[in-house]
């Protein structure tokens, strides 16, 4: 009994010590979810889209067509395809990044990925009236840097924190993202929705909000990695090429997950139900205006207020983790989007004050989705390899989540209804719920700590 009480006590103060040493190099990690975040919803999200169409369809021939490297290519067409290309190379990409962390110094990789990212997305202020090459292939080269980049910052996650503490690590790193999101949309759409009485045309004003997004991430970006110092040096063991080639490791990774079922299940889990939340937060917009009838400026003000919401929720989700464990939260949470799926079904036509809520709601626990699921991955597989496992991860998040747009789309055709089309994405909640409950009875997290122990 007198040993297990000093061991009960040592464990704490170990935990507690490492945190406190830490301490600069969250504040990096964290600011660079502070600086990236931006990107995805200013520009992906609202801004760059409809512009980047409207320019194409400004450069199209009199049948509405362009033709880049001479295919033709509808106007309307252009964006959803640099969209979907943008994801599509990403499967090609985030492996490299991968190995390039295994090898080099993260800070340095890092720095590469979020400055080229970052001048990619400033130098959308450049596309003119018809440049809609140059958009495509600056929202190319800025997706997948911010892909890359945010692979190797996860990598950061085991080195920064003890497996006790990363569940509130990876929520407080989320929490910054939205807040920053939130704030910088909020200049954004000030911006915009004033852009007449500024004196600045509509577009000029879209391609200013662009370029403040861009500098945004750089001047954050620099600052997060020059906090890192220190934290990113590779493991002494990583030298020489890997065997067999970048992708024969991936897939050699892929397959070392089925040793390790805990993870495997999780993944599938993981894929499931973040194809439903993607599709859910990238849709929602569209069921709102086409099928609830909410005006576009009520829709701007609901997406603003999930960045704050957001951030509350993720402190949240934290503290929960802490509390009980990262996965029986993040278990909640995915019940919670089962429950935002029924409901948004049910909303009657107008009802703003109900969408409002239904968002609100959302917000709640989308800012804790992503950031659980990556610390509970993370300790189901050898914290040594995380680099590797990181990789495939982020391959399942950025590159496997247009099965739920893809479903939606087709339900939309079969049945001409954006309520059944939205309840179709409840398949996904429901499975990735039953497939993470089915996972937990694995015992996987300790045959992670095995594998780790006697790994190298």
């Amino acid at each position: 009994m007198p040993q297990q009480t000093t061991a009960a006590k040592t464990f704490p103060d170990e935990t507690e010590a490492r945190w406190r040493a830490t301490r600069r190099g969250r504040l990096g990690w964290y600011g660079y979810d502070w600086a990236n975040s931006v990107f995805t919803t200013s520009v992906t999200s609202i801004f760059f889209g409809p512009y980047i169409t409207d320019v194409s369809e400004n450069a199209a021939d009199a049948d509405g067509y362009l033709h880049p490297l001479g295919i033709p290519v509808l106007a309307g067409s252009f964006y959803p395809y640099v969209s979907a290309l943008s994801v599509l190379l990403q499967v090609f990409v985030l492996p490299v990044a991968a190995a390039l962390t295994e090898r080099h110094d993260k800070g340095r990789l890092l720095a590469v990925f979020a400055v080229f990212g970052a001048c990619a997305a400033s130098g959308m202020y450049a596309i003119g009236d018809t440049d809609y090459a140059l958009g495509g292939l600056l929202y190319l080269a800025a997706n997948m840097a911010l892909g890359a980049s945010v692979m190797v910052a996860n990598t950061y996650l085991p080195v920064l924190a003890s497996p006790e503490r990363q569940d509130r690590m990876s929520t407080e790193g989320s929490a910054a993202g939205f807040l920053s999101s939130g704030v910088v949309l909020l200049v954004a759409l000030v911006l915009y929705a004033n852009h007449e009485a500024l004196g600045v045309a509509e577009s000029h004003a879209i391609r200013l909000i662009l370029l403040i997004t861009g500098l945004w991430w750089l001047l954050f970006g620099i600052v997060s990695v020059w906090l890192l110092r220190g934290y990113g040096s590779p493991p002494a063991a990583a030298a020489g090429p890997t065997r067999g080639g970048v992708y024969r490791a991936v897939l050699t990774t892929v397959r070392h997950l089925w040793t390790l079922p805990g993870a495997g299940w999780f993944l599938v889990a993981f894929l499931l139900y973040n194809n439903g939340m993607q599709a859910v937060t990238s849709l929602v917009g569209t069921f709102a205006v086409q099928e609830i009838g909410i005006a576009q400026g009520d829709l701007v003000v609901a997406v603003l207020a999930v960045q704050f919401v957001a951030f509350a929720g993720a402190l949240v989700a934290g503290r929960l983790a802490e509390r009980h464990s990262g996965r029986t939260v993040l278990l909640g949470f995915v019940l919670v989007w089962i429950l935002t799926v029924i409901v948004g079904a049910l909303i009657p036509a107008g009802a703003f004050g109900a969408f409002f809520g239904l968002c609100v709601g959302a917000g709640f626990v989308v800012g804790g989705t992503y950031a659980l699921s990556r610390s509970v991955f993370l300790k189901l597989v050898p914290q040594d390899r995380a680099a590797e496992y990181f990789g495939v991860f982020e391959t399942v998040n950025r590159c496997l989540a247009f099965i739920g747009t893809a479903v939606f789309g087709f339900a939309l055709q079969g049945t001409g209804s954006y309520r059944v089309a939205w309840l179709s994405l409840l398949a996904f909640f429901v499975a990735g719920a039953v497939t993470l409950a089915l996972g937990a009875r694995t015992g996987g997290a300790d045959a992670a700590r095995r594998k780790e122990s006697t790994h190298g």
